[in-house]
């Protein structure tokens, strides 16, 4: 493999996203990132592929100097969020179809999905080191009067991960895919399209059609999926707490601890 060949064409939290000389998708991770982490997303990836959703199809794993590549077939098209930054008027009809596709893959059951949500979130609560250990123990007890579920979740279900090719939508980044309830899924959905930042967020320079975005999506996903607003939002404690630990921006940290504070209260 030969990067003096490759064009760069994304960024990300974990990893440098770039094409090769042969047209390839090439997921070039951080450093620091583990090769069983990658192999995860590598399987999850599979798995997808061979469950028959619109996604990418995986070519292979490899490393570069250290580092882990994931290599992915090319999809056509622009990503969601690249539509509504050249588009924002197009966020209500963008979200309205948004909610319903997701509601569609949580109705997959995903049992042979090799990551527990219940377990990832136990885990990752027990890391926030940004709150105290009396807060994560309240976290983790409203955790505990949340439903278990075998549905198919995402993990990270925002208009970056959504592809565009005419009336076609293809979903990419299953890092994150996990077997559970599909309101937690809704539940980061609606955290990463209300907390994100300048730096990489959702929301970004176009405030006013990510508000009007996420609303649109709130009432789509309730509608479709049969839940309540108030059923989807008893998710976001846990599922905040829980993005605590991952490599996001610490304005967008200062602004989870404050909503998990407030919803302890």
């Amino acid at each position: 493999m030969n990067k003096d060949l490759w064009s760069k064409i994304g960024d990300g939290g974990t990893a440098e996203i770039y094409l090769d000389e042969s047209g390839r998708v090439v997921k070039l991770f951080r450093e620091g990132f583990s090769e069983a982490a990658a192999a995860s997303e590598y399987q999850k990836s599979e798995w997808a592929y061979a469950a028959g959703l619109p996604t990418a199809k995986p070519l292979g794993l490899t490393n570069l100097e250290g580092r882990q590549v994931l290599l992915l077939e090319r999809l056509e098209g622009e990503s969601l969020l690249q539509r509504l930054h050249r588009s924002p008027e197009t966020a209500e009809e963008a979200a309205h179809k948004f909610a319903a596709y997701q509601v569609r893959l949580n109705e997959r059951k995903a049992a042979d999905l090799d990551d527990d949500q219940r377990i990832r979130l136990v885990q990752r609560i027990g890391w926030a080191d940004r709150l105290s250990g009396s807060e994560r123990r309240q976290v983790l007890e409203a955790l505990e009067l949340l439903p278990d579920g075998q549905q198919f979740c995402h993990g990270d279900f925002h208009p970056g991960n959504i592809m565009e090719n005419g009336e076609d939508w293809q979903v990419i980044d299953w890092i994150d895919a996990n077997c559970g309830h599909p309101l937690y899924d809704a539940a980061r959905t609606l955290l990463l399209l209300g907390f994100g930042t300048d730096e990489g967020g959702a929301r970004g320079r176009m405030e006013e059609a990510a508000a009007v975005f996420r609303s649109a999506y709130l009432q789509t996903y309730s509608e479709q999926s049969g839940f309540a607003r108030a059923e989807i939002e008893r998710w976001m404690l846990p599922a905040a707490a829980a993005r605590l630990v991952e490599p996001i921006a610490e304005s967008e940290k200062d602004k989870l601890v404050e909503f998990v504070r407030s919803r302890l209260l």
